[in-house]
């Protein structure tokens, strides 16, 4: 009994300490963005940089696990790809990396799309209004998780009073917070295009909505008595923290189950193919007119400093959210991440400089008696699930 009960302390302890470091890197890491964009308003530049070297730093990390028994067994099972020390291919690439197959691709190609289409108006959105109004707008996402999960039969949350009041808070809350940004008066006149980032925004929540949907299939990792990859609908620290799936230990894995850095190197790789047309064509002429020395482009510099902080920022927040992914259920992550959007919303505040009315903090306010309130709706309908069993 006191070995599960210090097992279960360390699993919540683990999960809090992944979430506090999600949010630091979250609030600071969306500062660094908005700092990029405000003087080089270039979203598929960004995208395509953060695709190419989040793949780099995957190969890196892959080769640091394959190298470093210990960093390999300092991550949970299912982080790296599973490798076999006694049987060494011709080909030391193969060996640190999944080879790329049709069954990878076909993984892949849904969650590259996602991450191509909802990069790019989530960074255009950044581009033409505060951060604190995207943040917010995000925060709308469990409304939206909710009707597709009933549409497609999955939902375990029935409808009721408790639930409408706390979407109805989380609605209000985001209204009140976009309108009191939208006063916000700058130089850049980003309140001339408010309405259109306040558009990018909106579409931006809706892509990473399926994308969290369908990403929790994908990046929930298990093995079941045969030792076959599978992929559950849920899976628990207790399985991952398993010593039968200790470092050097074989198993037959399926091509339908990946481990998250392959996830990371062909999602990103993938992500650098779909969207290097459009940066070519529209962005790429912008780019080289600068660099000739033409004065009258939008780009006021190229920050390379703050484009690499930015790529290892979002490569980390990457690792957490692939992690937490497979160890919370959908609408517990959504809870998690849409704490993050508060963190972010009252860093960016506090980055902005100007005092906050009475009427943001209100509308903060009204978004965590939302979350609150639709995080107990959740729990409680999770504890008779778990008494039918």
């Amino acid at each position: 009994m006191p070995h599960n009960t210090i097992k279960t302390l360390y699993n919540y302890i683990h999960i809090v300490i992944l979430c506090v470091c999600w949010y630091m890197l979250s609030s600071v890491g969306s500062q660094v963005t908005k700092r990029i964009l405000t003087v080089c308003p270039l979203p598929l530049f960004l995208g395509e940089f953060q695709f190419l070297y989040t793949a780099q730093l995957a190969v890196l990390c892959c080769g640091i696990a394959y190298s470093s028994e210990r960093f390999y067994n300092t991550f949970p099972n299912g982080t790296f790809p599973v490798y076999d020390r006694k049987n060494i291919r011709d080909n030391w690439a193969w060996s640190v990396i999944t080879k790329p197959s049709k069954s990878i691709f076909q993984t892949v190609l849904p969650l590259s799309i996602f991450q191509f289409v909802g990069k790019f108006f989530g960074h255009k959105a950044t581009s033409l209004v505060p951060v604190s109004t995207v943040a917010s707008i995000k925060t709308l996402s469990p409304v939206f998780i909710l009707i597709f999960q009933k549409i497609i039969g999955i939902s375990t949350i029935q409808t009721n009073i408790n639930v409408g009041f706390s979407l109805a808070a989380l609605i209000t809350g985001v209204w009140i917070i976009v309108s009191e940004d939208n006063k916000l008066k700058s130089s850049s006149n980003v309140s001339d295009f408010s309405l259109f980032g306040i558009i990018c925004a909106v579409i931006s929540m809706f892509i990473f909505v399926f994308q969290n949907i369908y990403g929790k299939k994908v990046f929930t990792f298990k093995k079941d008595d045969d030792n076959i990859c599978i992929l559950p609908k849920v899976n628990s620290t207790e399985q991952l923290m398993d010593e039968k799936y200790a470092f050097g230990s074989h198993h037959k894995i399926s091509n339908k189950c990946y481990d998250k850095l392959t996830l990371m190197l062909y999602i990103s790789s993938v992500g650098f193919i779909l969207s290097f047309f459009w940066f070519i064509t529209f962005e790429l002429p912008t780019i080289l007119r600068y660099l000739s020395g033409d004065t009258t482009t939008v780009i006021q510099s190229i920050p390379w400093q703050l484009f690499i902080i930015n790529g290892t920022f979002h490569f980390l927040q990457a690792m957490i959210t692939f992690h937490l992914l497979g160890e919370l259920s959908t609408l517990t992550y959504s809870i998690a991440n849409l704490m993050k959007r508060i963190a972010i919303i009252s860093v960016s505040w506090v980055f902005i400089g100007k005092s906050v009315t009475l009427m943001q903090i209100f509308g903060l306010f009204l978004n965590v008696v939302g979350l609150f309130v639709y995080e107990r709706i959740v729990n409680k309908n999770k504890k008779p699930r778990i008494h039918e069993k």
